[in-house]
């Protein structure tokens, strides 16, 4: 029998110093070992049999991503995917890049701040990014809710945010990114109705692209200095194991009752 081929997807958010970071120079190693060792892919590309196929997403759209990941993505040829949230995104901004970028993290949602402060990439900057052919944007939702809040609308969220995204960018959005890597079986069926692609947390590999019957899983990648140790064999059998343990809780109807938790460095984060 034929052994599906194995994918890992590479959770990232921001580039630069403190929590859910990677400094710039570390970002270039991960770049340089990922390049040189994987077949790096986007959603629906096709993967290759018999060995590790490579997808990198990066969460929020911070600005720092436009200034210091985007031009590392056009120096080694690779594509990333883009989570975006829409509510925080401006068409455009006078502010300096090193303005925005000393936003704290934990004000940069508040409504006050970020219509002041930009810290997140301009509509301008999307488009220039997905006119690239490097960046495959991806809705993060339209607040950045989490989707297993009942007081949230689910189609609100997943529908509205991709309508504005291929409205202002021209551009088919095709997966969905959890906000806070939260799902559950209600959300799911609303998603999958609208997109052919989801991911979640969940330290795990995939077995191909098929996100139906669960969201696809995606590994932290945030705070790893070493990205050649993090994703050497010994270090890639758990999230082995437990992309079987997915496919039988799927089959069971169970996928959503037990979510295996990130950590890194005892931290969560999505």
């Amino acid at each position: 029998m034929r052994t599906p081929p194995m994918l890992l997807i590479l959770a990232y958010h921001r580039a630069g110093f403190g929590r859910y970071n990677n400094p710039v120079p570390v970002l270039r190693s991960h770049f340089e070992h990922l390049k040189r060792n994987f077949h790096l892919v986007v959603p629906g590309e096709p993967l290759r049999p018999y060995q590790l196929n490579v997808c990198m997403a990066f969460d929020d759209a911070f600005a720092d991503f436009y200034a210091h990941v985007f031009p590392l993505l056009e120096e080694f040829s690779i594509r990333a995917v883009l989570g975006v949230s829409t509510a925080f995104i401006l068409e455009s901004t006078g502010r300096s890049m090193e303005e925005r970028l000393s936003t704290p993290e934990e004000h940069a949602k508040k409504w006050d701040r970020f219509w002041m402060k930009a810290p997140f990439c301009t509509w301008e900057e999307l488009d220039v990014m997905a006119a690239s052919g490097l960046i495959q944007i991806a809705s993060h939702s339209h607040l950045h809710r989490d989707m297993t809040d009942p007081e949230v609308d689910i189609a609100m969220e997943a529908v509205e945010s991709r309508s504005l995204l291929e409205k202002r960018l021209k551009c088919h959005v095709s997966t969905f990114v959890y906000p806070f890597g939260k799902v559950n079986a209600a959300a799911h069926r609303v998603v999958r109705r609208n997109y052919a692609f989801a991911m979640r947390l969940g330290s795990a590999l995939n077995f191909g692209w098929s996100s139906w019957k669960q969201p696809l899983c995606r590994v932290q990648a945030d705070g790893v200095p070493d990205i050649s140790r993090y994703l050497s064999p010994g270090r890639l059998m758990l999230p082995g194991l437990k992309c079987m343990a997915n496919v039988l809780r799927a089959g069971l109807g169970k996928w959503d009752q037990i979510q295996f938790p990130i950590r890194v460095s005892g931290k969560r984060k999505s």
